[in-house]
C-alpha cells in the first residue's frame, strides 16, 4: 500500500492542462482524488477508491458527483446505478484525462523487470458517458519504466514511475513536476 499520502502535480505536454492528484491509504484500501484542466481551464475531478488488492471498487467524476461509477466484487460495473455488461470482468477504470488511474493496474499486477500482462479495464468516454472495454497490455522494462499498450490501436505509451508504483512520466502526454 501507499504509505500515507502522495501528492502529484502533472502538467500536460504538448498542449495546456494539469492535474492535481493525491494517493492515500483509505477504507482498508487506497484513494485516488485529483482535479484535472483542459486546455480551456475546464475543471473536472475526479476520485477512485480502490480495494486492499489494488481493483477499482468505484469513482465518481464531477463536484457533485454527476458520474458515479461501482464495481462489484464478482467484476460487474454500474454506471449512475445502470449495468454496463460491456465491461463485466474489468478490474480497474480508465480516464483518459488523466495518468492517475494507470497507477491501478501497475500497483495491482506487481510484474517483475521483463513480464508483462493483458488487463482488461473500464474506460470511461466523458463524451457519451459511457463506460467501453479497453484492453491494455502493461510490460515491465526496467526497474521505474512500463509500455502501456492498447491492443485495439497499437498504441504504446512508454511510462515512468515512482517507488509507490505512481505515473510521473507519460512520454509526450504528462510529466510530474518535482
Amino acid at each position: 500500500m501507499i504509505a500515507g499520502t502522495h501528492a502529484v502535480l502533472w502538467v500536460r505536454q504538448g498542449g495546456g492542462g494539469n492535474d492535481a492528484c493525491r494517493f492515500a491509504n483509505a477504507e482498508g484500501g487506497y484513494l485516488i482524488d485529483g482535479s484535472a484542466t483542459d486546455a480551456a481551464w475546464n475543471v473536472l475531478r475526479y476520485r477512485v477508491r480502490a480495494r486492499g488488492d489494488g481493483t477499482t471498487r468505484r469513482a465518481r467524476i464531477g463536484a457533485k458527483s454527476r458520474i458515479f461509477v461501482h464495481r462489484g466484487t464478482d467484476d460487474t460495473w454500474t454506471l449512475n446505478g445502470v449495468p454496463v455488461p460491456a465491461v463485466s470482468g474489468a478490474k480497474d477504470i480508465d480516464f483518459g484525462f488523466t495518468p492517475a488511474t494507470m497507477t491501478l493496474p501497475i500497483r495491482r499486477l506487481k510484474l517483475g523487470v521483463g513480464e508483462k500482462a493483458e488487463v482488461l479495464a473500464a474506460r470511461l468516454d466523458l463524451e457519451s458517458e459511457q463506460l467501453i472495454p479497453l484492453r491494455l497490455v502493461y510490460r515491465r522494462t526496467a526497474s521505474d519504466r512500463y509500455e502501456c499498450e492498447n491492443t485495439e490501436t497499437g498504441t504504446t505509451a512508454m511510462l515512468k514511475v515512482d517507488n509507490e508504483g505512481i505515473v510521473k512520466e507519460y512520454k509526450g502526454s504528462w510529466k510530474a513536476q518535482t
